[in-house]
């Protein structure tokens, strides 16, 4: 059975796993921080040590799994962050979930720029593809005059997954093997899909075959 970090009892133990390790942080005021995953081409500023709500650590077939989980974000921020892959130990996970939270310490230093909008992520699939928020109302605006549907846009997006996975879930893996102009078309399909009101697009959502009938020319 899958992890559920939603459970009471597990949001109790990520609770309490937090007031413990964070006796235990480091210094990480030279860290530079690195994407590992199509979650966060840039880490959120939001992602502070007062919008911490947990720390899940947790096994899976692969080793160990370490997750802080947030509160309180603006819409579209992920809520949870993550090892990019599951490590081998117990201990290698709450090692990893001390340096998460040591960045988390970092940020709270940075003053959030009161311009800058937070950065918004559609989720296809097993990923998120990050969307600069600023840019929505002129391609919301643009979509419109050319008649664009939410439709269409679903059908793009299943579109490309039928490319990159041949229908199968889109994840970290496969994204990754795909060309460069097929992951821009990717983020560029992500970003139209929010215009048009949709924050998330899975396979129950539909797969190629649902929209091929009635979407030709969608190459």
């Amino acid at each position: 059975m899958d992890y559920d970090h939603g459970s009471r009892p597990n949001r109790r133990r990520a609770a309490t796993l937090l007031d413990a390790l964070k006796g235990r942080l480091v210094d990480a005021s030279g860290a530079v921080e690195h994407s590992m995953t199509m979650q966060a081409m840039t880490a959120s500023p939001h992602w502070r040590i007062s919008n911490v709500a947990g720390v899940h650590v947790y096994e899976v077939a692969q080793g160990w799994n370490a997750d802080v989980a947030f509160k309180n974000l603006p819409f579209g921020v992920p809520a949870l962050m993550g090892n990019a892959v599951p490590v081998r130990s117990r201990k290698e996970a709450l090692e990893s979930a001390i340096r998460q939270l040591s960045l988390c310490v970092e940020r709270e230093k940075v003053p959030l720029a009161g311009n800058d909008s937070p950065m918004l992520y559609f989720v296809i699939d097993d990923i998120e593809i990050p969307v600069d928020p600023d840019e929505l109302p002129e391609t919301r605006a643009k979509l419109a005059r050319e008649g664009y549907t939410v439709e269409k846009a679903e059908g793009r997006l299943a579109y490309l997954r039928h490319v990159i996975s041949g229908d199968e879930p889109l994840n970290a893996d496969n994204v990754a093997e795909a060309d460069h102009e097929t992951r821009t078309r990717l983020v560029i399909a992500c970003h139209i899909a929010m215009a048009l009101g949709r924050t998330q697009f899975s396979v129950e959502d539909g797969t190629w075959a649902d929209f091929m009938p009635t979407a030709p020319g969608m190459m």
